[in-house]
Parts: structure tokens; sequence; C-alpha cells
């Protein structure tokens, strides 16, 4: 399967308004935009390295600490890419990495392969089958994101309707074990993947499907 590569558009909400970001990816001719909800940290880490006006760290992050790894173990980042769409849930991605001579691939999450990738000049690509899949036309995107009526809260607000829609439809709630289990694997993915509101409503959901029990 083919690859697209991709770029950071922008990481939003702004911290102090909502605490769970986002990040937008589009191809390089600003066809398809890929959202992926991170957090805080990541974005934090993938800010700094695309805002003019963001303020460098006092001391090294995490990802500065990887690279510098990468570095003095002379391996080199190749690229990063997003493979999977995973449980239509959270999304998983590889560092791709030759280590003198020998290639190496790493699992990672997105947020922390991108970052990665931000501070070694690394391309960055999408499998085409998760964009056919969960892309979406940059022009509709754009302006959802460039709407006057479109406040950050409310721009969240649909893309956590939209991942709530998702889990729904790929795992039914029912009030029996198998439906206690599934919300239970829902939740570890949703803290897995820092996606917090979704962890704190399946929680909710677990707590009435024990009751209930």
């Amino acid at each position: 399967m083919a690859m697209i590569k991709v770029k950071v558009y922008d990481v939003g909400p702004p911290f102090p308004v909502n605490p769970t970001p986002v990040l937008w990816l589009t191809d390089e001719n600003e066809n398809m935009m890929l959202m992926l909800t991170i957090g805080i940290s990541e974005a934090h880490a993938i800010k700094s390295q695309i805002a003019e006006d963001e303020e460098p760290p006092p001391r090294p992050m995490t990802h500065d600490l990887l690279k510098s790894v990468f570095e003095n173990l002379g391996a080199e980042v190749e690229y990063i890419v997003i493979t999977e769409l995973r449980e239509q849930a959270y999304y998983v991605a590889e560092i791709h990495a030759d280590a003198h001579g020998r290639s190496v691939v790493i699992d990672s999450r997105p947020s922390d392969a991108i970052a990665l990738a931000l501070r070694v000049n690394a391309p960055i690509y999408v499998m085409e089958e998760v964009m056919a899949i969960a892309g979406k036309r940059m022009s509709k995107q754009k302006s959802v994101l460039d709407a006057s009526d479109n406040t950050p809260d409310a721009v969240l607000d649909q893309i956590n309707q939209a991942i709530k829609e998702k889990l729904n439809a790929a795992q039914p709630v029912t009030h029996d074990n198998n439906s206690l289990e599934a919300v239970k694997k829902q939740l570890q993915a949703a803290i897995d993947e820092e996606r917090y509101e979704d962890a704190a409503r399946l929680r909710d959901e677990i707590k009435k499907l024990e009751h209930n029990a």
C-alpha cells in the first residue's frame, strides 16, 4: 500500500481553553486532512517545533532526549508513518530508522513519532488506506477551523462527538458481561491514547453496567 507524505497543519485548540489538544495533518497539496487527538505534553512538543513565537523549554523535553539518543548511537530516523486506525479508536505509527546500515522499525504513538520527526527533519507519512478511511476533504475541514462561529470548544465538541459515534458504532453497548468487557477495552484504549473525556464517559458507563449486572 502506498504512503502519502503529510505535514503538520496545526495543533489546537489553545491549551488553556480545553485540555484535549488536536493535531491536524494535511497532504502536501492540502487536499486532505487527518485529525488526531493527542496528549497535552505531546502537543507542546509538536507546537514548539512549528510555532515561530513558541519559546524553547529551559530543559530538554522527552523528544529532545530521544533525538540525542538516536544521534549518540549513530542511528538516523529515515521517516515515520501512521500505519493503521485500530478498532476505529486510535492510530498506530512506526519510526523507521537506520542503525549502521541495519533497518530498524519502532512501534510508536503518532504524536511521539511526529514530535521526533520534526526535531530531526524526517518526513512524515500516512498510509493511503488510513487516509482513505479517516481523512477528510481539506476544504470542508478548513471551513470548520476558520469559521468565526466555531470556537475551539465547538470544534473539539464536534471531534469528540465523532469519536463517540465511532466507538458506539464499533461496539454497541448492551447490559451483559460481553458488553462490560468491550467497554473496558474501549476504556483502556482511551487511556492509552490519552482521550481523557472519552475515558471519563466510559468509566461512567462501566459503573452503570456493573451496578445493573
